[in-house]
């Protein structure tokens, strides 16, 4: 019966795994003072391993009593010494970034994201037909933010200092879901964000021929009913009947409406009634109309916005709607033929109301930072190769508590070994500190 690891399955682990912390007591284990050396069918399957060519672990019943008996000190995880973590992509300048399509399959395994550096996160929302991003997004607006290259970005949250310094490698960049205000633009995102909001409409084909359009200023004699357009307007009677005319800027900026009638040799086109009569300083655009069509949302407009030598480039929403969950969109008038256009239907929620699930928080990080001696229990001036998980160990008997344990004290095979990895020799000294950071998959 074919069947599938769901995204939000393995976020849901991730998130468990979280919040066994504060139930339970896990330890960073290290160990192997000694070089990698020997056969040792019990732990790895190499026969001629080194500390230049270090083994694989191997997943035995007797590996844990073989890593208990190589155990230098235990430190704990405290449940602020873990996050949730992606994989770190660098905005860079030239690249061709994969937009949001919620048809890809485990979308949080493209490249749709990318971190500035300000450490700003923005998910990419149109990629502009696949062209390269020359524009680096800035500002934290809780709106889809467009750069001049014709990218659309949402912006998701920023990186915090205090994490930056945690969690920040060059792979890994930590993400969370706030529950509360924390004063943060990402909050301000969380709550502007609207299920089901129709934010983008994508343009998969641009098709040809669609010449008859018209920008420009329109003329006075504008009544409640018509726009009289500009001289340079068609004189080709009904050309423009079913576009929209979009007032983009001046007197009545920001209303569209849909041309039901036009005479060429007046520049007049018929409309529904304005809410503000444009005059001579209110600019237009004449385009192709989009339409809508859908039983699982409502409120949803968009307009077509950029036309470049007959293909159409692009559709801008000018009201996002609600509550979509699928929809198709169509293109009508401006003489041409073949475009094809599709609406991107927003995560649950909305784009923006939660990062970790949007972005794919599957994977976990663990940040330990050992200090010299620890206050006695890790031995300096010698080497460790292995790190491992512990939970629940028991000293004396009885479950462990404190904070950091020496090899001797920790009761031999107690607790449960739930991570492993094996590395190339780790040289300790008084004044040194390492940051040890682990990252886990679910």
């Amino acid at each position: 019966m074919p069947a599938i690891i769901t995204n939000a399955f393995r976020t849901y682990n991730a998130d468990n795994f979280i919040g066994s912390f504060a139930t339970n007591k896990v330890y960073l284990m290290i160990g192997k003072a000694d070089s990698w050396s020997g056969a040792s069918a019990g732990q790895y399957s190499e026969s001629s391993p080194s500390d230049t060519a270090i083994p694989t672990p191997k997943d035995t019943t007797v590996a844990p009593y073989i890593h208990h008996n190589d155990m230098i000190a235990a430190k704990l995880i405290n449940a602020s010494d873990v996050s949730h973590v992606v994989k770190r992509t660098d905005w860079t300048s030239g690249t061709v970034y994969t937009e949001y399509d919620h048809n890809q399959d485990d979308q949080i395994d493209q490249t749709f994201f990318v971190m500035t550096d300000q450490y700003n996160v923005y998910k990419c929302i149109s990629n502009y037909g696949g062209v390269v991003s020359t524009v680096k997004p800035t500002g934290q607006s809780s709106s889809i933010i467009e750069t001049s290259d014709n990218y659309r970005w949402k912006f998701m949250y920023e990186v915090q200092q205090a994490d930056v310094l945690k969690y920040v490698t060059t792979d890994w960049i930590p993400i969370k879901y706030l529950t509360t205000n924390d004063g943060t633009a990402q909050w301000t995102v969380q709550q502007a964000a609207v299920d089901g909001a129709l934010e983008h409409i994508d343009v998969t084909a641009g098709g040809t021929g669609y010449v008859n359009t018209n920008t420009g200023t329109a003329q006075t004699g504008s009544t409640s009913t018509t726009i009289k357009l500009a001289s340079t307007a068609s004189a080709t009677d009904d050309i423009y009947n079913s576009m929209t005319v979009y007032i983009s800027s001046g007197t009545g900026s920001g209303q569209i409406k849909v041309i039901t009638d036009y005479v060429g040799s007046t520049k007049v086109a018929t409309v529904s009634a304005w809410t503000t009569t444009p005059d001579a300083t209110s600019v237009y655009e004449v385009m192709p109309a989009v339409s809508i069509t859908t039983t699982e949302g409502t409120g949803a407009t968009a307009r077509c916005s950029s036309v470049v030598g007959g293909i159409v480039k692009k559709v801008a929403m000018t009201a996002v709607g609600t509550g979509y969950r699928s929809g198709t969109a169509t293109l009508t008038g401006g003489g041409g033929t073949g475009c094809t256009l599709e609406p991107r239907i927003g995560p649950k929620n909305g784009h923006g109301k939660n990062a970790k699930t949007e972005l794919g928080g599957a994977y976990v990080m663990m940040n330990v930072r050992l200090t010299g001696t620890e206050g006695g229990d890790f031995v300096v001036g010698d080497d460790f190769r292995k790190v491992i998980l512990i939970t629940n160990p028991y000293v004396s008997g009885s479950a462990a508590t404190a904070t950091t344990y020496s090899g001797a004290e920790m009761d031999d095979d107690s607790g449960e070994q739930i991570y492993v990895e094996f590395r190339a020799p780790i040289n300790r000294a008084s004044d040194q500190t390492e940051d040890v950071k682990l990252v886990v998959e679910f």
